[in-house]
């Protein structure tokens, strides 16, 4: 049972690895997808998960991402939710697993907010990987004009749900309060 749940990750594996060549040639290849590629992939080597051509079709990802411009994550993030008829209003990601956006659902009347932050990080990195987070969020309200009483973030994340919100108000409480939580938060 073992070996077959390792063939059926080394087939998914080498999927995967196919879709994002095909996606590095068209410059849609971004910092995300790659380190999913050269690091957990790749980090299967030697075992029976990782593919038998893995060697091939990680040396022609990189070829591809080395000479095509890719997208940002951002980018890439931006078209999805736009696919959605969304908008996205503020992302910002420092790594594969620590970022935050804020974004106009479909609807217009609704807001999506998220947060995460790196578990891996060592655990005094955490408040700062939050701060700098919170600090391009500030920014971000400065130039666009949008005001936020910050007396109203939560005294503990318990006490905020994510999610969709009503108001960018709620949406930005929602956000501070993880940011001021980071290990509220980790992924």
């Amino acid at each position: 049972m073992k070996k077959q749940s390792l063939n059926a990750l080394a087939a998914s594996y080498r999927a995967d690895l196919l879709y994002y060549i095909e996606r590095a040639k068209l410059g849609k290849c971004p910092p995300h997808w790659q380190a999913y590629c050269f690091g957990e992939i790749a980090a299967a080597k030697g075992t029976d998960a990782y593919p038998e051509d893995g060697d091939a079709l990680l040396d022609e990802l990189h070829r591809l991402v080395d000479t095509v411009p890719q997208i940002t994550n951002r980018e890439e993030s931006a078209a999805e939710i736009a696919a959605y008829r969304g908008q996205m209003l503020f992302y910002f990601d420092r790594d594969y697993y620590t970022l935050a956006e804020l974004v106009r659902l479909p609807d217009r009347k609704k807001y999506g907010a998220c947060v995460y932050i790196d578990a891996d990080g060592s655990r005094q990195d955490r408040p700062g990987y939050a701060n700098d987070i919170a600090l391009q969020v500030d920014e971000w309200r400065r130039e666009n004009g949008i005001p936020f009483d910050k007396s109203t973030i939560a005294a503990s994340p318990s006490e905020v749900d994510g999610g969709e919100f009503d108001t960018m108000d709620e949406a930005l409480r929602y956000l501070y309060t993880c940011l001021n939580f980071p290990d509220s938060v980790l992924c």
